[in-house]
Parts: structure tokens; C-alpha cells; sequence
């Protein structure tokens, strides 16, 4: 399987490569009609603090990406600033994610599955690759990684984990519970979020708490404890 997995990402990467390559080299205003008619678009963001499954990424971190979809598949990818090789909160190190995956309806309920890889440059984090599942059920939605595997380093070995993600609309706002558990790493966390748009931009507002296992970058500060942030992108 993971041999497998590995495979789907390298052939994930060649295409992204390919896609951008060709985009790179139009006009703005050639790259834009392409864009909207070959389902390509492009992202933008930055967020006050970064913050992913519970765990601390990042102070004040910026992002990019771009995507391709056609028909129900989809393929994409997602970089981000991080620190550095010792997790504080500083450093130049990036997170790039790869991604692809199909969308579906069972039996009237909207669902999809994919992989996801997350990399690290100057060694910030291991590297974790996974499947992805997820179905919609208009009253809540549930999202999980299967088969998920981080890579091990010098005092840590390789591990399969798991992960889920429990969403439930009230009103306006977004109620998740999420949990990540593999090897030594256990984590579970509650985040309220709050999506608008305000010229033009997409803004987030997300307030949260972990408990012990939550940690991330500078995992002292970051343990059991309630975090907020704010996030504003744009897709174009």
C-alpha cells in the first residue's frame, strides 16, 4: 500500500509540473480565461497563526496554491510557510502539500476519496502521507485519513496513524472535533469557525483548544491550550 501510495504521488507531481509549466508561460489575461474554462484556479493566503488538526505550525504564516478539476477529480497542491529545522517560530522552511482524489455520490450522499502528502523543507517535520475519506450528511460531515504513515527520523521511527474530523453547521458558525492518533502522537482538539467574505477576500476566524497531545512546533507552549486566529485568501 504504501509503495502504492508513493507511486499515485509521484505521478500527482508530474502533472502539477506539467499544468503550471504551461500556465507560466501565458499573459495574464490568456492565463485567466484558461483558467475558468479548464477548471484551473490559483490561492493565495495568510493566516495570524497556523494551526492544523490542533497542533501549532506557525506564527504568521503565508500560502499558495494552485488546482485542477475536471469532471468529479480533482488535483492540487499547497505550500506554507513554517520555521525551522528546530520548530520555533521563526526560520524560511516550507510545508508543500500534493493532493488528488475523486468526488462521488452514495446513495444521495455527497463523499469523496483521495490522498494527501505532506513534505517538509530544512528537515522541519516528517514527512506524512495518507488516503482520505470523507461524506457529507447535511447535518454533520465526517472526514478521516486511512492508511496514514509519517516517515521516522533520527530519535523517531516510522508510524501508521489515523485521523478524523467531526463537522457540524450551527447557523453561521462551524463546530469541528478532530483527533490524530499514531505511534506516540495522540491528539484530539474543538474548533469554532466563522467563513465570510469582505472585498473581495475570503476571511476565517477559528478559536480553539487541544489537550496534552496538540503540540506541534515549540510543543511546551502550544499543549493544552486555546488558540485563535484569523485567515484571509484569495482564489483567482
Amino acid at each position: 500500500m504504501k509503495k502504492f501510495i508513493q507511486y499515485i504521488f509521484s505521478v500527482i507531481a508530474g502533472i502539477l509540473l506539467s499544468f503550471t509549466t504551461a500556465f507560466a508561460g501565458e499573459s495574464p489575461s490568456t492565463s485567466t480565461a484558461s483558467e475558468s474554462s479548464g477548471g484551473f484556479s490559483m490561492n493565495v493566503g495568510y493566516m495570524t497563526e497556523y494551526w492544523f488538526r490542533g497542533a501549532f505550525q506557525q506564527n504568521s504564516s503565508y500560502s499558495f496554491g494552485a488546482d485542477i478539476e475536471s469532471g468529479n477529480f480533482y488535483i492540487g497542491t499547497w505550500w506554507a510557510r513554517v520555521g525551522d529545522s528546530g520548530g520555533s517560530s521563526g526560520g524560511n522552511g516550507m510545508e508543500y502539500d500534493i493532493y488528488a482524489g475523486y468526488n462521488m455520490t452514495i446513495l444521495g450522499i455527497p463523499s469523496y476519496v483521495g490522498v494527501t502528502g505532506y513534505y517538509y523543507t530544512d528537515d522541519w517535520d516528517r514527512d506524512y502521507e495518507e488516503v482520505n475519506v470523507g461524506m457529507d450528511f447535511g447535518l454533520f460531515a465526517i472526514d478521516g485519513a486511512i492508511f496514514g504513515s509519517y516517515k521516522g527520523d533520527g530519535s523517531n521511527a516510522s508510524s501508521d496513524y489515523g485521523h478524523f474530523t467531526l463537522s457540524v453547521p450551527l447557523g453561521p458558525v462551524n463546530y469541528s472535533y478532530m483527533t490524530f492518533t499514531g505511534g506516540s502522537l495522540h491528539s484530539a482538539a474543538h474548533e469554532l469557525s466563522y467563513e465570510t467574505s469582505l472585498a473581495g477576500f475570503d476571511v476565517t476566524g477559528v478559536v480553539g483548544a487541544n489537550n496534552d497531545g496538540g503540540a506541534g512546533a515549540s510543543p511546551n507552549s502550544n499543549q493544552d491550550t486555546e488558540y485563535f486566529n484569523i485567515s484571509v485568501g484569495m482564489t483567482f
